[in-house]
């Protein structure tokens, strides 16, 4: 009989199974990403005053998805077993995603602070 995956069977896999992305990874895809400049950004973000705590609320959609793309890409690839199993779990348990929230918490972190890096290394030099 196979074992029920619940969250703490996912969190213990999770956590011993994780190899850490880090922004070197994808330093190189966000930097291309940014390439276009203030096109990155939505027209609002002129009358602000961009900054590092700000920055990415006025991210145009289409820019933060391709930056969560890049990071999840990058995860996953480094990550493929967690991938298989978090695809395993959320296809075929009812409440999946609860279930498998610390990989998803983890890519939201990793892209915050992913983006945050890009702010300091890239997008502050442009003011």
């Amino acid at each position: 009989m196979e074992q029920k995956i619940d969250k703490e069977v996912f969190d213990k896999f999770f956590t011993e199974s994780y190899c850490p992305v880090d922004y070197t990874t994808v330093k190189e895809e966000f930097e291309q990403i940014a390439s276009v400049g203030n096109d990155i950004f939505t027209g609002s973000y002129e009358a602000r005053n961009l900054n590092r705590e700000n920055f990415i609320l006025y991210l145009t959609s289409e820019a933060y998805c391709d930056f969560e793309a890049a990071v999840q890409e990058a995860m996953d690839d480094l990550n493929p077993e967690i991938l298989d199993a978090v695809m395993d779990v959320t296809e075929n348990t009812p409440d999946g995603d609860e279930i498998t929230e610390k990989y998803w918490d983890t890519q939201r972190t990793l892209l915050k602070e992913f983006l945050e890096q890009l702010y300091d290394e890239v997008i502050s030099t442009w003011r």
